[in-house]
């Protein structure tokens, strides 16, 4: 869904919040116009709107934690400041007397305006590293923050809103001609649903983690695995080759299938279904709904299975 039609039909579910609040003579307080919002999305909107929806509300919640961060860091900075300007006005107080320096103030006083000067010294390296330690902890805070809004927090694998971000930057460079190619493995776990419903969700959480790990331990450091979703992963292979990305994922179905994974002394036996697919210079939806087409097939066929889709719509 593009911007455009993103905006349109949020619109349209504003106004229909209105009609809604004046039908049931309901005044247009915040709480009253969240209440019925969120009522329409959930029984109106599609599941993309809903998407759509909750990525947006994902940003805004982002930027409210730069902002307050920057809040800190702008607090900081001034304090800092402010402790600079203390130390040195009050050793200009001590330092410069009232009758000015004359000769006879310079000579009887030189010892003591040393051991000021030293003082001065040990005070203002005393208040930068202060403002060091201070500007120290909120860049640390920001890396923090910054990885958060990269990664998943179950699997530890990117999610899927840096790999929309990586998908534009790959397709742009591979518009450039000699660039290698690349192909895009999308994962889908057999019959995920079931161990839910058959173990609980806790089994479920560690079984998708048991996954994630056994993926990173069979792709390349120049692989990058993302969670797509749910129980869906996505492997972009760079500088690959169609014959090393069907090797992978056969190894990834293979090493998955014959893996033992035990939960609560019960077995849970898992397995896959993997689609392969060349990563275009087209944009990068292309790709994802040719991978997607052909992880359908590899499920329509008894699942456990790689499909390859290696054709350019």
């Amino acid at each position: 869904m593009d911007k455009q039609e993103f905006n349109t039909k949020s619109w349209e579910l504003c106004h229909q919040v209105l009609a809604s609040l004046r039908s049931k003579a309901l005044s247009p307080l915040p709480n009253h116009y969240q209440s019925e919002f969120n009522e329409l999305l959930e029984n109106q909107a599609s599941d993309e709107l809903r998407h759509e929806t909750h990525f947006q509300e994902t940003i805004s919640n982002d930027v409210t934690k730069y902002l307050e961060i920057a809040q800190l860091a702008l607090e900081s900075f001034m304090q800092s400041n402010q402790e600079i300007s203390k130390v040195m006005h009050e050793h200009t107080q001590r330092l410069v007397p009232s009758h000015g320096y004359t000769d006879d103030y310079l000579s009887n006083n030189c010892i003591k305006i040393v051991e000021n000067l030293a003082q001065l010294d040990a005070d203002m390296s005393s208040a930068l590293l202060k403002a060091h330690d201070q500007i120290k902890n909120l860049t640390s805070r920001i890396d923090h923050l910054t990885e958060e809004n990269r990664i998943d927090p179950l699997t530890k694998f990117y999610n899927r809103k840096e790999l929309f971000k990586d998908l534009v930057s790959i397709t742009e460079n591979l518009q450039n001609n000699g660039v290698p190619e690349c192909y895009l493995l999308m994962i889908d776990m057999d019959n995920f649903k079931a161990i839910n419903d058959t173990n609980s969700h806790l089994a479920g959480d560690k079984t998708l983690v048991f996954v994630a790990r056994m993926i990173a331990s069979l792709i390349r450091s120049s692989d990058k695995a993302y969670r797509f979703g749910g129980d869906e992963f996505i492997i972009v292979l760079n500088r690959s080759t169609l014959n090393v990305a069907q090797s992978i994922a056969e190894k990834i179905r293979e090493n998955i299938d014959k893996a033992r994974l035990f939960y609560e002394n019960n077995e849970i036996h898992i397995t896959v279904s993997i689609g392969v697919s060349k990563l275009t210079g087209k944009e990068f939806e292309t790709s994802l709904r040719r991978a997607d087409r052909a992880l359908y097939e590899a499920k329509n066929k008894s699942k456990n299975q790689v499909f390859t889709i290696n054709t350019e719509e």
